[in-house]
């Protein structure tokens, strides 16, 4: 049976937050990015049908695809 999903607790978003470039102002965060992240592929959900609880699809999209190129 697959476990509903769940948010990053602080400690594991301390973990994550050593890996991202942290460094300027952004108008949506990036723990909130990461989430929406973690919960497409958690759930299966299409990018455009990404919940309201989320950044923006296109911002959540953009930033999957800046870190999938980085490594």
């Amino acid at each position: 049976m697959t476990q509903q999903f769940a948010r990053l607790t602080d400690s594991q978003w301390d973990e994550v937050k050593a890996l991202l470039p942290i460094g300027r102002r952004r108008k949506h965060h990036l723990r909130d990015v990461f989430d929406a992240i973690l919960w497409l592929t958690r759930t299966g959900c299409q990018w455009r049908n990404l919940d309201s609880q989320f950044p923006p699809w296109k911002i959540v999209h953009y930033y999957f695809n800046k870190w999938s190129r980085d490594g």
